[in-house]
């Protein structure tokens, strides 16, 4: 399993850009972190450089309503939020019961509560219940990668003609163009991956790319 970095191009350009911008500096997200390490959750939220990427594109299509299926600490929604307007709102999905306590109590040492809302369950059956709160300016995917596919069909339907849809991971650890499949689970997470790619770069209503950062993560554009 490679690790994470900024992208897949070489350690000397992560670690320049890395500390160019500085981005893991900020006192919100040491303490997000902080607070994951204390309580034990596991340390797999997104970089700090692709959370920023998430912040500068939310900022892009001036999001006011954004939904993130995965929150773990609260650590990507933080750069999320930075980017809502006073008025805006995030719901983020959780379905571990840990998780969802840990990212409550970082929001609520960071004053994000009023920004942020939290829905505890699986995001395929509690996605829908926030249907009349659409259409959504920025859908960001970043949880079981198996679930990825239901997740488009969802999104899709629920995006605003020029918002976005990102998903994180979508490089599935760099196995994703490798011809022989790995073995154990890993093959069926690969194979779902690539069900959803193919689905996000020939749906019509979308434009569709994906960025080389160290995970893989797709952006597109609904028309």
């Amino acid at each position: 399993m490679r690790l994470k970095s900024y992208s897949n191009l070489s350690q000397s350009v992560a670690n320049y850009v890395e500390g160019l911008l500085n981005i893991d500096e900020c006192a919100d997200l040491k303490l997000a972190l902080q607070i994951a390490k204390k309580r034990g959750t596991p340390p797999l939220q997104v970089i700090p450089t692709d959370g920023r990427c998430l912040e500068i594109l939310a900022r892009s299509v001036q999001a006011k309503k954004i939904v993130e299926i995965g929150t773990l600490c609260g650590y990507s929604a933080i750069f999320l939020a930075k980017a809502l307007p006073p008025e805006g709102k995030l719901y983020t999905f959780e379905q571990s019961e840990h998780h969802a306590r840990v990212a409550s109590e970082v929001f609520t040492e960071l004053n994000l509560l009023t920004k942020i809302e939290i829905v505890f369950g699986k995001a395929s059956e509690k996605l829908p219940e926030i249907n009349h709160k659409g259409p959504f300016d920025l859908i960001f995917i970043d949880a079981d990668k198996a679930s990825y596919p239901h997740y488009f069909d969802w999104a899709i339907e629920n995006l605003r003609s020029g918002g976005l849809l990102i998903a994180d991971n979508v490089f599935v650890f760099g196995y994703i163009g490798e011809e022989e499949l790995p073995s154990g689970d890993l093959a069926n997470l690969v194979l779902a991956m690539r069900a959803f790619n193919q689905k996000c770069a020939e749906d019509a209503r979308l434009v569709t790319t994906f960025l080389p950062t160290g995970e893989g993560m797709m952006v597109a554009v609904k028309k």
